[in-house]
């Protein structure tokens, strides 16, 4: 058990070092008579990096998958959208950045730049890790659901950093289920199968 808590503790160290060494991405707006352009550049991603601009009323404007690997940029024309605000958000495997955008008519501004992370999960043999940074040290529910949607399991962390829960399928029966964790921002979700 002591070796798993230190493996676990060593993982979200791991976890939380490459997050503040990785390259940040980027959003700014073009200087110049591009005045109403914003810039979103990326040196590198991680698989299922994507990207989405939305309204005030959470009305998709565009959202892209991006698959290169090795860098991305992209230009993006504001001079047609109505005045207010928008969201520009990037998600990655480990984390979401918003950008809330407020758009004037002759002037735009990236008024707040938020990030938080997602839970890491891990699949070894039988057994799933999971580790989620909570830098807001607010509760976290984490809840297991059999194939016909009933709570197994269910566990609430409260004031603690890093979360980190280790799930033992070996012995559960031939099913699908559900792992669920909400934090204080959002809700997650990874599914496991067991043959």
């Amino acid at each position: 058990m002591k070796a798993i808590l230190k493996f676990t503790v060593v993982m979200a160290f791991m976890f939380t070092t490459v997050l503040s060494m990785a390259k940040e991405p980027k959003l700014y707006i073009a200087a110049g008579r591009d005045a109403k352009s914003l810039v979103f550049s990326m040196e590198t991603q991680s698989d299922g990096t994507s990207i989405k601009f939305v309204d005030a009323k959470n009305n998709l404007i565009y959202s892209e998958r991006i698959a290169d690997a090795n860098g991305y940029t992209k230009r993006f024309d504001m001079s047609k959208l109505a005045e207010g605000k928008y969201i520009f958000e990037m998600e990655d495997a480990v984390r979401v950045i918003q950008y809330t955008i407020e758009v004037e008519a002759t002037n735009m501004e990236i008024i707040e730049k938020t990030e938080r992370t997602k839970p890491y999960f891990r699949r070894k043999g039988d057994r799933i890790y999971l580790n989620l940074l909570n830098l807001d040290k607010g509760g976290v529910q984490v809840k297991v659901y059999d194939g016909d949607n009933r709570l197994i399991y269910k566990e609430l962390f409260t004031g603690e950093l890093v979360v980190e829960k280790v799930f033992n399928f070996e012995k559960a029966f031939e099913d699908s289920y559900t792992v669920v964790v909400k934090d204080s921002n959002d809700t997650y979700y990874e599914a496991v199968i067991v043959e």
